[in-house]
């Protein structure tokens, strides 16, 4: 009898996660598992903001992930190339330099696409801490700063008018963190009262996806720390000077952007998404019109939260709902968004938000102090020691 097919497109978060779950189906010996990606290594990604507040102690290859013993422990064929596109009809995938891969399953977790285009003027070089040549970049520059305007700002997500809730902004914790992570190394460096610091979001509030509690904590401690807070802004135009609003203009020394971001370039150019490239998914995370096509993490179409968490838990669903689907037995609960950050504040201190306030629901929990901090390190060592497939997944 052959065995089934999965493969998964994408080995960050949600493709980790992935395959982690498939492998610990009852009929895990059944399967075939593949996963196309480009790189033969996955960096820790939420991990890069470190570099706003260490020194020449910096460095991204603690971050590193290489992924060929974890592809041998799962029992995964791991091909390197750059996916060009899916045939849903023919079930097959197409890479830049290999044979159509045919599937029975599809997983897709790519993730978004930076937008560096989105706005006039800007791109990589304009700074950042969402890669890890950008990471290393910033820690190489924090340590001539001796002072001036420096502007942390995150661009809007493209593409997205009909999500409900409405959300403007992607992935916002590197924004605040780096913001927060700075300013403390500043302090430490005495180069504070030298420096103006700033954040723009195109949010119409600090933290609009999370629940109010966090955004009044998070909003005081900004204001506390003398960083000034931009809402709502508009971007127009970005010069080697000045962010162009569309109300005024913001000049600078230095800035650090999380770029704006779209959905998938070719999952558009296959006929699985909408026009942006966001894939619709039902809340089991499968296709709306191809049912052997799951969709996890950021390149979903909906306002849900943009995270690695997000991306494990809908891993989760996904899997199972495919296992009842072929197998019969007791369907999964369905996903049910909420948004689980954890901020490193700088100094020791962290920030542990868990909240549903935002897609309906009445829960929020806040927790300050160390035990985030630590809770948050503790986690990044375990994640990166297991390449995401921790013992106990959400």
């Amino acid at each position: 009898m052959a065995k089934l097919r999965a493969v998964v497109l994408g080995a960050r978060f949600g493709g980790l996660a992935t395959v982690s779950w498939l492998r610990r189906l009852k009929f895990a010996a059944e399967l075939e598992v593949i996963v196309v990606d480009r790189w033969q290594e996955t960096v820790y990604r939420p991990a890069l903001v470190q570099a706003m507040a260490l020194g020449p102690a910096f460095r991204v290859s603690s971050m590193n992930m290489p992924l060929a013993r974890f592809w041998r422990q799962h029992r995964v064929e791991a091909v390197q190339d750059t996916i060009v596109g899916v045939d849903p009809e023919r079930r097959e995938v197409f890479t830049a330099s290999s044979p159509p891969i045919s599937y029975d399953v599809l997983f897709v977790a790519t993730g978004s696409e930076p937008a560096w285009d989105g706005i006039l003027g800007l791109g990589p070089h304009r700074g950042g801490v969402c890669e890890g040549y950008q990471a290393r970049h910033a820690a190489r520059l924090n340590e001539s700063w001796q002072g001036g305007h420096f502007v942390f700002a995150t661009g809007p997500i493209l593409g997205s008018p009909n999500w409900d809730p409405p959300v403007a902004v992607g992935c916002e914790p590197p924004l605040w963190e780096s913001a927060l992570l700075f300013e403390h190394r500043l302090r430490q460096t005495g180069h504070r009262q030298a420096s103006n610091l700033t954040v723009l979001t195109p949010g119409s509030e600090v933290a609009e996806a999370a629940g109010p509690q966090t955004r009044q904590r998070l909003k005081r401690l900004l204001v506390s720390r003398g960083i000034r807070i931009l809402t709502g802004v508009r971007f127009q135009e970005v010069t080697d000077r000045e962010i162009v609003l569309a109300d005024q203009r913001i000049p600078y020394d230095r800035a650090l952007w999380i770029p704006p971001c779209q959905g998938s370039s070719w999952a558009q150019s296959s006929g699985i998404s909408d026009r942006q490239g966001w894939i619709p998914t039902d809340h089991y995370l499968n296709h709306p019109e191809f049912p052997a096509i799951y969709a996890v993490g950021d390149v979903i179409s909906h306002s849900w939260p943009k995270n690695g968490h997000a991306a494990m838990v809908q891993a989760r669903v996904a899997v199972h709902h495919w296992q009842a689907k072929i197998r019969g037995g007791r369907t999964p609960a369905p996903y049910r968004p909420e948004l689980l950050w954890i901020l490193d504040l700088g100094g020791g201190q962290g920030l542990f938000s868990l909240g549903d306030t935002f897609y309906g629901g009445h829960r929020e929990v806040l927790v300050p102090g160390r035990s985030p901090y630590w809770a948050k390190h503790l986690f990044q060592a375990a994640y990166i020691a297991t390449r995401g497939a921790l013992p106990i997944m959400p």
